[in-house]
Order: C-alpha cells, then structure tokens, then sequence
C-alpha cells in the first residue's frame, strides 16, 4: 500500500501561490499556524532586526560579500555571489534573538553571513544589512530580516520558495516572492508497495512508492523521532502510513512502524524512522544526502549509507 502524506493547510490570512508546492507535516507543527498567521502580514513589509546595519555598496579593499540579482525561471530573486537564491523564514518575526533557525536548522538553511564588507549589485531596493548572529560574525539581513540560502538549491533554483508556509525567496524589491510559481515534484505513479528501490551514486537505497528516495536522522532511536521543531517537519517530512507497510522484493530490512511526532505512524527501516527531503523533486535526487552529517540514505538491508559516491 503506498504511503500516505498529509497537506499542510495554508495559513490564515497567508494563502500560498497557486500551485505552490506545500510539504507534508505532522500533526504539532500544524498547531503553530495560528501563531504564524498573525504575523504573516509582517513578513511582507520591513521588519527591522535588533542590531541590524545598513551595508555600504561603496567598492573598499578586502573580502567582499556580493548581494546581486539572479533569474530564476519564476522571476528575480536576491542572491549571495554564488548565485544562491536568499530566502527569509516566518518564525524570524516570533523572536527578539538574531535568528531563529539555530542547530540543525541551519545546516538545512544555511545563514549568508558577510564576509568583509558587502557589496550590492544593481537593480535591488530593498535595504540591505547585517545583524551579529550570537558572537559568531555578521549574517545579511534584507530590510532587517535575516538571510540563509537552502542546502537543497543550486545557483538559479528557488526550490527552498515556500516550503511549508516558512521560508519564502526575496525580490529585489524586498518583497517575499509568495507569488512565484513552485518547482514542483516531476515523480511517477505511486507503485503498489510503501518501500520502493531506485538506483542511487551510492548504490541502491529505499524510496516510498512513487519513487522519491528516503532518509535516516541520524538524532533518532528506533522507537522514535527527534525531528520535532518546524523547520524539520517541513524540510524532513517523516513518510507515514495509514496502514501496515510493504515493501517490494530485494528490500530485506525489518520493516515497522512507530508514533511519530505528533502521534503519525511512521514507517521504520531496520530501526530507522524514514524522512523525505523538500528539497528532492526529481527522480534520481539526492540532494539530502550527507547535510549536516546527520541525514543519509537508506539501504535495501536497511543501514544508513555514508560512503563516497559513484563519479
């Protein structure tokens, strides 16, 4: 039986943009909605961060950080110098701290920090700053909110754009891009069991039934999940069942289901609760392996894959 994957419903008074592709979560994160709604409609005007400095886009000797415009094919966005689309999180209004994606979080979301001074390229309006993030350097900040590139992107992607109502990609105007379209996920057909196998540079690792590859957390027991904050339930959804798993032939692993967070039943894998990544979408992508040394693949006999990959 394919696995079941639960919507997160658009927040009050912040619709998504139609089509946008809207990552499954468990039942808790949901909860936080009403939170997030009430100052949704921040996040789409300035909002200034304790702290915060304007840049100087005046050329000076030494390092430089680059903010630019970058084309994306759902329109422009800002980007650091390596054409890494920025991106601003909701829960950044719900604290007094420099950020709130701290930990893990921000392996998934990592913060551009400023590296000497910060040159702006032409074409952006909005006010470019930094804000000292705990004593650890200077992370850049657009009309005061603070910035972070996604570990799922390449340069000209914008696949971190919405995920689960909290990240959203800036325009140069300093404006959310809450109405560009989403890359959406381009996977088959659901196939007849839960667990599938695909062909990875790592060799064979698990997938759920239409084909997207499965993570482990290297944080959690077999008998349950550390992945409990926001961020992880949107960026890691766990893969759930409404039933008893399957899997297809060749996958030797023992196959279990535990409460997750929230309650949700979530498949296991030799002992290893199984995530999705938000920033996979193609078949063949891998692009959670390895972040943050702490999510890798899944084998067919159920082990974490941690080897060099195929060239």
């Amino acid at each position: 039986m394919s696995a079941h994957r639960t919507s997160l419903p658009p927040r009050e008074g912040s619709p998504a943009p139609p089509g946008a592709r809207i990552p499954p979560v468990r039942a808790h994160a949901r909860r936080a909605a009403p939170a997030l709604a009430a100052v949704w409609t921040l996040l789409l005007g300035a909002h200034p961060v304790a702290g915060a400095t304007p840049s100087s886009a005046t050329p000076r000797s030494g390092p430089t950080s680059v903010v630019r415009v970058a084309h994306t094919s759902a329109g422009p966005v800002v980007a650091n110098g390596a054409g890494l689309t920025l991106y601003v999180f909701v829960d950044d209004l719900l604290t007094s701290a420099p950020s709130a994606c701290t930990g893990d979080c921000a392996n998934d979301w990592v913060p551009a920090m400023a590296k000497g001074h910060v040159r702006v390229g032409g074409g952006i309006t909005g006010r470019i700053g930094t804000v000292n993030r705990f004593g650890h350097g200077r992370q850049l900040t657009m009309d005061g909110r603070p910035l972070y590139t996604f570990s799922g992107d390449t340069p000209g992607e914008i696949r971190g754009n919405g995920v689960g109502n909290l990240w959203w990609a800036m325009t140069p105007t300093g404006l959310t891009a809450t109405s560009y379209r989403a890359h959406l996920p381009t996977y088959g057909n659901p196939a007849a069991t839960t667990l599938s196998i695909v062909d990875t540079k790592w060799g064979p690792a698990v997938a759920d039934s239409e084909g997207q590859v499965l993570y482990d957390y290297t944080d959690d027991t077999p008998t349950s999940s550390a992945c409990q904050a926001s961020w992880c339930l949107v960026d890691w959804p766990p893969l759930e069942v409404p039933n008893a798993p399957t899997a297809a032939p060749g996958i030797t692993g023992a196959l279990s289901v535990i409460s997750g967070a929230g309650g949700v039943p979530q498949v296991t894998l030799g002992g290893h609760p199984l995530y999705t990544f938000a920033g996979d979408l193609h078949p063949g992508d891998t692009r959670g392996q390895g972040i943050g040394t702490d999510w890798y693949l899944v084998s067919p006999a159920g082990t974490t894959i941690k080897g060099n990959a195929s060239s």
